[in-house]
């Protein structure tokens, strides 16, 4: 049993269990079977599955995830934290507000482009000539 503020890395074997699953539901069965592993090691009740982990799991669509997952387990006093374990170079960075990025990148789109009013351009126009029906009587043959 773990303790709070305690952690742990585990393998998290999926396949075993994504397999009783339809195809479609495969992935939405990986998390669960993720969340069932930690509250089995942790004793707690509540599972919070970390960004990175739900990331990896659904990349490759619902229907194909990973065979295995590497994960960082941490326990608080009423819930655990599972995240990947070797996280992607993204998560390294440090990562703005997205309120902060949203102005900025308007600006430097009405700075770079100039507006410039398109006139339209007129297609010649061609007459089509229409082929006039015979009106020829049928005649009968003896």
């Amino acid at each position: 049993m773990m303790k709070a503020g305690e952690t742990r890395t585990y393998t998290i074997p999926l396949r075993k269990e994504f397999l009783k699953a339809a195809r479609w539901r495969r992935s939405k069965k990986a998390v669960s079977v993720v969340r069932s592993f930690v509250i089995q090691h942790t004793k707690s009740e509540e599972v919070k599955v970390g960004r990175w982990l739900n990331e990896t799991i659904w990349k490759r669509g619902s229907k194909n995830p990973p065979s295995r997952v590497r994960v960082d387990v941490k326990k608080e006093e009423n819930y655990s934290i599972v995240e990947l374990s070797e996280l992607p170079r993204k998560a390294n960075k440090t990562e703005t507000k997205i309120e902060d990025k949203i102005p900025e990148k308007e600006e430097e789109k009405k700075e770079t482009k100039p507006k410039v009013k398109k006139t339209p351009v007129k297609k010649p126009v061609v007459k089509k000539e229409t082929k006039k029906k015979s009106t020829s009587t049928k005649t009968k043959k003896k």
